[in-house]
C-alpha cells in the first residue's frame, strides 16, 4: 500500500504576500510572527508582512529571536511568550529555521510537558494551534513538511519532532521574497533543494506521485540554481527555484530522504556547517556510492539536469549525473571536502553512529556504520 498525504493549502505567485493578513484572519486574531533576529535590517519582507496583518486589524506579537539553526531553547522561550500573550495563530517567516521554530511553537503550545521531553521521544498528545509558513529562501521545503528539525544546544544533537498535525494550514510561497538572498545563501539553500529532490527520487519509499514531483523539482532546481546564484535579481530563476523547492518538499515528506541527510545532521551539528552546505558537499559522494543500486534513476537525473545522455549506456548516463552535480556545487561555491570544516577521520565512527536515522533507512543502498565511514572518507 502506498500513501500520499499533504493537507497544506498552497498559495504561490509573485506578490502573494499581500494576502497574508486575509489568510491569517481565518484562524484567529492574535498572531505570533516568528522570524530571524535582525531580519528587518536586510529585507522589507517583515515590514510588508506586518502591514498585511495589521491591515486586517490583527494583533501581532513579534518573536524575532531565531539565530542560526532552530534550537530547543528558542522554541521553549517562544512557547512561554505565546502562552503569556494568548496567541491563536503562528506564522513562520524566513528560512527553514524560522519556519521550524514557528511550527514547533504552534505544535507544542497547548500540550503539557516541555519541548525537551518531546525532542527526547515523548509522544505528542494533541494537534496544537494553526500555523502558516512563509518561506523567504528556496531550499528547505519546510513549508510543506510535518516535522521540525531542532538542535538540543546542550548536546548538539539534531533531530526531528514530527506529526501529521504539524503540517502548515497554509504555505504562502512568494518568489519575490527570495530576491534579497545573497549568493552564498542562494547556493546553500538551492543545494539543499536539489539534494532533497534527488534523494526523494531515489528513495526506496518513492511512488509514482513523489517521482513526478521530484523529477520536476530536479529539473527546476538543477537548471536554475546557477542562474539565481549569478544574478539574484533574475525573477524567472527565483520563481523556478521557489517552485522546485516546494515540489522537493512535497516529494520528501512522502518519500523521505537518504544518506546525505542522515549524515548531514550530525556533521552539521558537531562542526557547525550550514545544512545546505553539508548537503551539497556530500551529495555527489553519496550518489557515487549509491550508483550500483540506483543506476536507472541516476540516468534519469542526468537527463533532467540537461545532460546530453541520448545513446549512452545507463551506467555512463548515471555517472554523468554525479559529475554534473559535482560541477554545479563547485560553480556555486560549495566546498568539496569535509576537511575544510575541521572534520577528521577520528570522528567518523561517532558521526556514523549518530547518522543511523530514519533518513538512512530509505537510502537506495543499505548504509551501515562502515558504509557511512566510506562516504565520509571519500569526501574528506
Amino acid at each position: 500500500m502506498q500513501r500520499f498525504y499533504l493537507p497544506t493549502e498552497i498559495i504561490t505567485g509573485c506578490g502573494s504576500l499581500s494576502q497574508l493578513g486575509r489568510i491569517a484572519a481565518r484562524y484567529g486574531r492574535r498572531v505570533m510572527v516568528v522570524t530571524y533576529a535582525g531580519f528587518a535590517q536586510f529585507s522589507d519582507t517583515l515590514s510588508r508582512a506586518l502591514q498585511a496583518l495589521r491591515h486586517e486589524n490583527l494583533e501581532v506579537i513579534l518573536y524575532d529571536n531565531v539565530v542560526g539553526e532552530a534550537d530547543l531553547r528558542t522554541v521553549e522561550e517562544g512557547i512561554a511568550l505565546a502562552r503569556k500573550e494568548g496567541c491563536q495563530v503562528f506564522i513562520g517567516i524566513g528560512g527553514g529555521s524560522s519556519i521550524d521554530t514557528a511550527k514547533a511553537i504552534a505544535g507544542l503550545v497547548t500540550l503539557p510537558g516541555s519541548v525537551w521531553d518531546y525532542h527526547a521521544g515523548r509522544a505528542l498528545e494533541g494537534p496544537g494551534l494553526p500555523f502558516i509558513a512563509v518561506p523567504t529562501t528556496a531550499g528547505t521545503g519546510a513549508e510543506v513538511t510535518k516535522n521540525a528539525v531542532l538542535i538540543d544546544p546542550r548536546t548538539e544533537v539534531k533531530k526531528s519532532i514530527r506529526d501529521d498535525a504539524w503540517f502548515a494550514r497554509v504555505a504562502l510561497v512568494d518568489p519575490e521574497l527570495t530576491l534579497s538572498m545573497p549568493p552564498q545563501v542562494t547556493a546553500s539553500t538551492g543545494a539543499d533543494a536539489l539534494c532533497q529532490a534527488i534523494e526523494s527520487f531515489t528513495s526506496i519509499a518513492a511512488t509514482p506521485i513523489t517521482d513526478a514531483l521530484a523529477m520536476q523539482a530536479i529539473a527546476l532546481t538543477g537548471r536554475n540554481l546557477l542562474r539565481a546564484y549569478k544574478a539574484g535579481d533574475d525573477l524567472a530563476a527565483r520563481e523556478a527555484m521557489s517552485m522546485g523547492s516546494l515540489m522537493a518538499g512535497m516529494a520528501m515528506v512522502n518519500a523521505r530522504l537518504g544518506g546525505v541527510h542522515g549524515m548531514a545532521h550530525p556533521l552539521g551539528s558537531h562542526f557547525h556547517i550550514p545544512h545546505g552546505v553539508i548537503c551539497g558537499l556530500l551529495l555527489p559522494y553519496t550518489m557515487e556510492y549509491n550508483l550500483p543500486y540506483a543506476m536507472a534513476k541516476y540516468a534519469q537525473v542526468a537527463r533532467l539536469l540537461g545532460e546530453p545522455v541520448e545513446g549512452l549506456e545507463v551506467e555512463a548516463a548515471a555517472h554523468r549525473a554525479v559529475e554534473h552535480v559535482r560541477e554545479l556545487m563547485a560553480q556555486v561555491g560549495i566546498p568539496a571536502h569535509l576537511s575544510q570544516f575541521g572534520v577528521t577521520e577520528e570522528r567518523f565512527e561517532q558521526i556514523a553512529k549518530e547518522s543511523q536515522s530514519e533518513s538512512l533507512k530509505h537510502n537506495p543502498r543499505p548504509l551501515g556504520i562502515e558504509d557511512v565511514c566510506n562516504i565520509m572518507r571519500a569526501a574528506l
